[in-house]
């Protein structure tokens, strides 16, 4: 056993003078470090001499190199130059090139050296966060949501209304002849203005217009404000989260007039004529509309009748519109200049149904109207469309007819910036 204590003391004192011999032939003698070399070999002996020497021989003395640029049980150095001088004692002149990629890997600007595990996800999901729920809305948000775009956006959508409004202004100043009322005069007769809808929480005043997305304002109101849920279509204009103007006081409805944000949605005149036809005589059928189609079809269908027939024609339809007074008194397709007030409430915006992707979401920003549940699509056809559509139905109305359409809807086209295409108004 002693002699066995000995062999193994002296195989260790061998080792530990043929490493010293070994690293003072590697390090030039101008920059040899006396304490690091000593500290290094103690630390070797205590923990793995031989792997070490072997790793050594089969690298010609190189570490091997973790991500960060260092050996895996790397020596304690004096400094940043220390720890260069070590990593390249193999090779005391590494290229140049070589050299800027370990400092780089080794700098502190490194982004991917710093991020722990897990940030990769973060990351994504804050990216994820910034572009916007609209799932829970169901209505187009402007593209960018971020505070200066959106304050961009809003003036942009504000600048928009102060343009259509001017131009309403200019039309009832100028080629409306009628006598208007003021806003006073309404408000002393609060029964006349049975378009209105009043909200008080958020303090505004909706004019509904038919066939123009009411059914979904009235939704907005009666659910994401009202907090009822799941209201049938039929039940919705009845509902008392729904307050109408004609309820208020004149004293009460002159302070709402004034005080409150009122807004309307407009829509051609020609694709709501036809989305009203549709509506009501093509696609759903109740008591009223059916009779209303039976006594259009006897007054208009040329030669023998039955008298059960309600499959009433686009033309026959058109034919009754303009030659009966119906388009005065029925809300589905009433002339809005004669049943909303366009010229007389200076309302504060003027949406169109053609930009709901825009004009939606910038009303419900200025009536602080958020985190809605419900509104139905608000993704209109393009132009080309709804003038391919236009093209169908209209094709088949004679041409005196259309004269009259467009005599009696006029104020609609002209109030809004429609145009009635020429191929209509031919004689």
């Amino acid at each position: 056993m002693p002699r066995l204590r000995v062999r193994n003391i002296c195989y260790m004192l061998v080792a530990t003078v043929c490493l010293l011999l070994y690293y003072n032939a590697l390090v030039p003698s101008k920059d040899y470090d006396q304490d690091q070399d000593a500290e290094l070999v103690d630390k070797w002996i205590e923990k793995k001499l031989d792997t070490v020497v072997e790793k050594d021989r089969d690298k010609d003395g190189v570490h091997g190199k973790s991500e960060n640029g260092a050996g895996k049980n790397p020596p304690k150095s004096k400094g940043a130059e220390g720890q260069k001088e070590i990593a390249w004692k193999a090779k005391p002149n590494p290229p140049k090139d070589v050299e800027k990629k370990e400092a780089a890997k080794n700098s502190p600007k490194d982004s991917k050296a710093q991020k722990p595990p897990g940030n990769k996800n973060e990351s994504k999901k804050v990216s994820e966060a910034k572009k916007g729920d609209t799932k829970k809305t169901g209505v187009v948000k402007p593209k960018d949501t971020s505070k200066m775009s959106k304050e961009a956006w809003m003036a942009e959508m504000a600048k928009k209304q102060k343009e259509r409004k001017a131009h309403l202004r200019q039309v009832c100043d100028s080629k409306l002849k009628r006598p208007l009322k003021t806003m006073d005069d309404l408000g002393s007769n609060p029964k006349s203005l049975r378009p209105l809808i009043v909200n008080d929480k958020h303090k505004f005043i909706y004019s509904i217009v038919y066939k123009v997305g009411s059914t979904n304002w009235e939704r907005v109101i009666v659910e994401d404000v009202g907090g009822f849920k799941n209201v049938p279509n039929q039940k919705l204009y009845s509902h008392k989260a729904l307050h109408w103007m004609p309820g208020f006081s004149p004293e009460e409805a002159k302070e709402r007039l004034k005080n409150y944000t009122k807004f309307l949605f407009v829509r051609n005149p020609l694709s709501r004529i036809l989305s009203a036809y549709k509506d009501k005589f093509v696609d759903h059928h109740n008591g009223v509309f059916t009779q209303m189609a039976k006594n259009i079809i006897k007054m208009y269908r040329k030669g023998p009748v039955d008298g059960s027939a309600t499959d009433v024609t686009f033309p026959e339809f058109m034919e009754y519109l303009v030659n009966k007074s119906d388009h005065r008194t029925n809300v589905h397709w009433k002339v809005i200049f004669n049943q909303n007030f366009p010229c007389e409430l200076d309302y504060d915006i003027i949406g169109k149904l053609e930009d709901a992707d825009d004009d939606i979401p910038y009303v419900l920003e200025r009536i602080g109207i958020r985190n809605m549940t419900k509104y139905g699509s608000t993704s209109m056809k393009k132009k080309g469309s709804d003038e391919k559509l236009w093209a169908e139905y209209y094709s088949q109305v004679p041409q005196d007819t259309m004269k009259k359409f467009y005599e009696i809807y006029k104020p609609d086209f002209i109030l809004y910036g429609y145009d009635m295409p020429k191929s209509f108004k031919k004689s």
